[in-house]
C-alpha cells in the first residue's frame, strides 16, 4: 500500500475584503469548487459503507443548517451533524459531493446577499475544508497505488486565495498516493524560494485573477528557472482559466487543467517522463 501526505502552509493570514478577491473568492466557490466536486469525486473516491446515490437526497434545510453551523462558533456541532449522517449509511463521497460542495455554495449565495461577513465565509470555508482532508482520509486507509511515489507543489498564484479549492484538488493527490505540499497565500519570492528549495515532480498553480494572466509568461519561467527539479512539470488551472481560451503553452508551462482526475492523469505522465533525483546528490524532499 502507498499513501500520499500533505504538508501545509498558509501565508498572509488576514485575508482582506477587496473587491478583487470577493469577487475571486465567489468565483472559485461557483466554477471551481462545486462543479469539479460534481464531475469528478465520486468517481475519485470511494464510498464507504453505501454507494452515492443510494439514501435518501440531503435537503437543502439540511444543507443550510450545516453551512450556518460551520461559520457559527461551535465547531463540534459541525462535526455531529457529519458523524449523524455517516451513522445513516452515507459514504465519504456523499458527504463530500452532497453536503460539503451545495454548502460552500450556500455561503456564498449568503455572502453575495450580505448576510454574512467575508471573515464568517472564510471560517466556514476553512471548517470544511479540515472536514475534507479528515473524510478523505478514510478513504486513503484502503487506497493501493503500486511504482513510484511522487510529489507536487499545489499552489495559489501569488495574489490568489484559493483555500477550499486547492484543498479538494490536493485530496485527489493524495489519495492517489502522491506526497503534495500546499501553499497558499504566498509571495512570489517565497514561492520560488520554496520550489528551489526542495525537489517536486509536479507543481500545480492556481489562478484566480483574470489580471494576473498578464503577468504569469514571467512566473511560470522563474519558477522554471529556479526548480530544483530542471524537468519539473508545470500544471495551470484556477477559475481564471474557465473565463479564457488558453493553452498552458502559451504561458510556459504543459497544460491546463480545470478537472481533478485530468490533473492527476496529465501530472503523472509528466513525472514519469521525468528523471528522478541522484540519491547521491542532495536532492531534498519537501519538508513539512
Amino acid at each position: 500500500m502507498s499513501q500520499g501526505s500533505h504538508s501545509w502552509r498558509l501565508v498572509g493570514g488576514e485575508l482582506g475584503p477587496a473587491d478583487a478577491c470577493k469577487k475571486s473568492l465567489l468565483s472559485v466557490i461557483e466554477l471551481q469548487i462545486v462543479p469539479q466536486l460534481v464531475r469528478a469525486c465520486a468517481n475519485q473516491l470511494p464510498s464507504g459503507s453505501a454507494s452515492a446515490g443510494q439514501s435518501l437526497p440531503l435537503s437543502d434545510e439540511m444543507v443550510a443548517e450545516f453551512a450556518q453551523l460551520c461559520h457559527l462558533d461551535d465547531e463540534k456541532a459541525c462535526w455531529e451533524m457529519v458523524d449523524r449522517l455517516m451513522d445513516d449509511h452515507r459514504g465519504v463521497s456523499e458527504i463530500l459531493l452532497k453536503l460539503l460542495a451545495p454548502a460552500a455554495r450556500h455561503l456564498g449565495e449568503l455572502w453575495n446577499q450580505d448576510r454574512l461577513s467575508f471573515s464568517q465565509v472564510t471560517l466556514g470555508l476553512l471548517r470544511m475544508q479540515n472536514m475534507t482532508h479528515h473524510y478523505s482520509s478514510l478513504s486513503r486507509r484502503t487506497s493501493h497505488r503500486e511504482g513510484p511515489k511522487f510529489s507536487a507543489m499545489v499552489a495559489a498564484a501569488p495574489g490568489s486565495q484559493h483555500l477550499l479549492g486547492l484543498t479538494m484538488v490536493s485530496e485527489f493527490f493524495v489519495n492517489d498516493g502522491w506526497d503534495v505540499h500546499v501553499e497558499v497565500g504566498i509571495t512570489e519570492k517565497k514561492l520560488l524560494g520554496a520550489i528551489q528549495a526542495n525537489w517536486f515532480d509536479v507543481l500545480g498553480l492556481s489562478v484566480g485573477l483574470l489580471e494576473q494572466l498578464d503577468t504569469l509568461p514571467t512566473l511560470v519561467k522563474a519558477l522554471r528557472s529556479h526548480s530544483l527539479n530542471p524537468h519539473i512539470g508545470l500544471l495551470l488551472g484556477g477559475v481564471a482559466f474557465t473565463q479564457v481560451g488558453t493553452t498552458g503553452q502559451s504561458y510556459g508551462a504543459d497544460t491546463v487543467c480545470l478537472e481533478p482526475l485530468a490533473a492527476m492523469r496529465v501530472a503523472r505522465q509528466l513525472a514519469m517522463r521525468s528523471p528522478r533525483p541522484d540519491t547521491g546528490k542532495s536532492a531534498r524532499r519537501p519538508s513539512p
